[in-house]
């Protein structure tokens, strides 16, 4: 596989035990990667919900660099038994990445996007606090509490606007780790991310970002459709550079803060999709079709993140350019087809 960048050890994480929420799914099984080539000892806990894309293969390491995870299979907020309890005590970090990401799956199902965003993270919090309070908590969030902008960058002070209920959940999400950290004194940080994208990201569902479906299709030859007229901007943020936001977030100074975490570059939807087909060897045609009304009714615009905050305090930069992240995803679904059938 082509290699975007090596890692370093990160702030503390040579003989550290973490736990990795949703760690079998896209950002969490790349993290555990990371935290197992730092030498940290990494538990799991996932609830392999369906659609999602947690799957035990994520997390599957070459023979000759084989290290054993501890895996819960389990929702977050699980209450019967204490077995999420059992795996968070004694841990030195938590990384709070589990959740649901579909816009459109949050307003066909709105009472599950809140059970999972916010509900689960409220009793996984008193769980935290009952079991492990001394530990450290980094949680991840989304640039869709914002909604729709007036204006372009997005930094942390522009006021937080969602348009669906997952943009909803997610931000109660993040202000009950906030709430926790201010009332209960737990070490929380909330990183806001941008449209990621990389290895281990399941390709076969189409409400889980835009990303992912152009990808599959550049993949397989098939035609990309863009909604509208393709003017629409994103920055799109190569995984290895928010594995990189979440370790450099277990610093002391980011215990209270909420970050952006984004790309500095944007591009037009048209361009994105431009430059993964080049990166799939140009087998693609790419068509512009009218919104569908679902996708349309909670579309945020345009948006591009400011970052500023997140490297003027803890250093973090992103290091992957979009053309560079594109070839090295496509070499990597190239070498593990199975991404490209897995239900």
């Amino acid at each position: 596989m082509t290699q975007v960048r090596q890692w370093g050890d990160g702030p503390g994480l040579a003989g550290a035990i973490c736990v990795v929420t949703g760690g079998l799914g896209f950002i969490g099984s790349n993290l555990v990667h990371h935290l197992l080539d730092a030498g940290a000892a990494v538990r799991v806990i996932d609830g392999l919900v369906p659609s999602h894309g947690g799957d035990r293969r994520n997390v599957d390491r070459p023979d000759d660099n084989r290290v054993d995870v501890e895996v819960l299979i389990a929702r977050i907020g699980e209450t019967s038994g204490d077995r999420v309890g059992e795996l968070i005590d004694g841990a030195d970090v938590i990384f709070n990445v589990a959740g649901q990401v579909s816009h459109t799956a949050s307003m066909s199902d709105p009472l599950n996007d809140l059970h999972l965003n916010a509900l689960d993270h409220a009793q996984f919090l008193e769980t935290v606090r009952r079991v492990n309070p001394a530990v450290r908590i980094v949680h991840t969030s989304t640039r869709q509490v914002y909604g729709r902008v007036a204006s372009l960058p997005v930094d942390e002070t522009t006021a937080a606007n969602p348009v669906d209920v997952n943009g909803v959940a997610k931000l109660a999400g993040e202000q009950l780790h906030m709430v926790y950290a201010q009332a209960y004194g737990l070490a929380a940080t909330s990183l806001r991310l941008s449209n990621v994208y990389g290895p281990r990201q399941r390709l076969t569902s189409d409400g889980l970002g835009f990303l992912p479906v152009f990808i599959r299709h550049a993949l397989l030859g098939e035609k990309i459709e863009i909604f509208g007229d393709g003017a629409q901007r994103r920055d799109c943020l190569h995984v290895d550079d928010v594995v990189a936001a979440l370790v450099a977030a277990t610093s002391d100074p980011a215990v209270g803060r909420v970050y952006n975490v984004g790309h500095r570059c944007d591009h037009s939807l048209a361009e994105i999709a431009g430059h993964i087909v080049d990166a799939a060897g140009g087998a693609t045609d790419v068509r512009f079709v009218p919104w569908p009304g679902d996708h349309q009714r909670i579309d945020i615009g345009s948006f591009a993140t400011d970052s500023t905050l997140i490297g003027a305090e803890l250093g973090w930069k992103p290091e992957v350019e979009l053309e560079d992240g594109l070839t090295a995803t496509m070499a990597f679904y190239r070498e593990h087809p199975w991404y490209l059938s897995s239900t």
